[in-house]
């Protein structure tokens, strides 16, 4: 066993551990086995982490955790919008499940796609319950963080993965080591880390001015077409949304990234394939015309079956008879919002738009009420949530993976986000009532409650 593996190992069992004390360090847990599964690096494909089911075991370890440790904030309520994304993807898997059952084109491959599906669901279930308390959020943004650092440092210093046609392939996380799905990992997330930058909090500012040049060098090895249009579309949402300091320190962060863009420019492969997708359809490369063929064949599947087809059905089966006079292999649709209606039926696209857009809401209303404490580094935060939404669903659009585990975990941060954000604003509301009322008894009075940072110690009750 190599050193990297007995440490990961170390660490795994030191997390299990803590997990008892705490529901983060069960999520913490859980995304070891997500950013770091030992079978897909050269340190764990033999020897007993070579076990496919660390995953699972991860996911276990993190529902005990909650189980175990759970515990409300004291000021927590039931939040109509939260229980809103619930009740959605509640009628998710009961869709998904029905399809399968009734209409899937075959059983077995619905089936797996099936249960992929509604273990991501129970991930963000766990997430959400995981962050009842910014000391719990803190953790758990600081394992993300971690988590994209890690594959960031494999594939900058220590060569992990294989360039092919100029793109970086092997490389990244349980359903997404292809180059399209690490970049568009990566957009999901670099938002975040981009924002972690001003956080007041040390570590947290650490981590990510680390993670953040790290994870940007390996979305550029990607070279992703898909992903570059999501960082275009992520960073004007939120300079749009942004105000004052915000927009401030926003375009102070985007000095990064216009060296990057100028990165990426350079390199003529990617300008290439990014200029094909504007340019007349006798100019487009063979992969966007070949994209617009897949798509229309996919739309032509859903004229047929507008309730969808199964899990992986179209991509397995239906494909080659859609694509007939193109070509004889089966391919994916290329395009996530078109590839979650074949599958699970328009019902579960407008669902599925439904959370995305839910999540939104939550992201953006926490990052209005930190910017009205004046708390600007949680406020950029949620800024820094949105456009990875936003990157998300952008490059989700060119790929068959807006379904993804990752897209999901950044719903529940937002749901986090947001339950947090008003548990402060709580208690700023308390106080203001309690200052008024103790001036008018004539007691003496000393403030309590103090901006919240996105770390650090929560502040105290009146």
């Amino acid at each position: 066993m190599s050193l990297t593996a007995l440490l990961w190992l170390l660490l795994f069992v030191v997390l299990c551990v803590m997990a008892l004390r705490g529901p983060s360090f069960g999520a913490s847990v859980y995304m070891m086995t997500f950013f770091a599964l030992p079978q897909m690096w050269w340190w764990g494909k033999s020897g007993v982490l070579a076990s496919p089911r660390w995953n699972l075991i991860g996911g276990v370890i993190f529902l005990v955790s909650v189980v175990l440790t759970y515990r409300p904030h004291v000021l927590a309520e039931r939040l109509p919008r939260l229980r809103m994304m619930r009740t959605l993807m509640v009628l998710m898997v009961l869709n998904y499940t029905l399809v399968t059952l009734l209409v899937s084109i075959n059983f077995e491959l619905s089936t797996a796609v099936l249960f992929l599906q509604v273990k991501f669901i129970i991930i963000v279930f766990l997430m959400d319950c995981a962050m009842q308390d910014e000391t719990n959020f803190r953790r758990v943004i600081i394992t993300m963080l971690c988590g994209i650092l890690f594959l960031g440092v494999e594939t900058t210093f220590l060569g992990a993965g294989k360039s092919r046609r100029g793109r970086l392939e092997g490389v990244g996380v349980p359903g997404g080591n292809s180059s399209n799905q690490l970049a568009n990992l990566l957009v999901t997330f670099l938002p975040m880390a981009g924002a972690s930058i001003f956080a007041k909090d040390k570590t947290i500012r650490a981590v990510g001015l680390i993670t953040s040049p790290l994870a940007l060098n390996t979305l550029l090895k990607c070279n992703s077409r898909g992903a570059f249009l999501g960082v275009i579309t992520g960073g004007a949402a939120m300079l749009l949304l942004a105000r004052g300091k915000e927009r401030r320190l926003l375009l102070a962060g985007s000095l990064l990234g216009g060296a990057s863009l100028l990165m990426l420019i350079g390199d003529e492969r990617i300008l290439d394939r990014f200029q094909s997708t504007f340019a007349p359809q006798n100019e487009q490369d063979a992969s966007a015309a070949s994209r617009l063929t897949f798509w229309n064949a996919a739309l032509r599947c859903l004229g047929d079956h507008p309730w969808g087809v199964g899990g992986d059905c179209y991509k397995k089966i239906l494909s080659q008879s859609y694509l007939a006079g193109f070509t004889e292999e089966h391919r994916s649709i290329h395009n996530g919002w078109i590839n979650e209606a074949v599958q699970w039926g328009v019902h579960a696209l407008v669902m599925r738009f439904l959370l995305v857009y839910q999540a939104f809401r939550c992201a953006l209303a926490g990052q209005r009420v930190f910017r009205g404490l004046g708390v600007f580094d949680m406020s950029l935060l949620g800024l820094g949530f949105v456009g990875g939404l936003v990157a998300f669903s952008m490059s989700g659009f060119f790929g068959d993976y807006w379904d993804s585990e990752w897209g999901l975990q950044l719903c529940a941060l937002c749901m986090g986000f947001y339950r947090i954000a008003l548990i402060y604003q709580k208690q700023h509301d308390s106080q203001q009532v309690t200052v008024p009322a103790m001036a008018s008894s004539g007691q003496m009075w000393a403030p309590t409650w103090s901006p919240p940072m996105i770390g650090g110690a929560r502040p105290s009750l009146p």
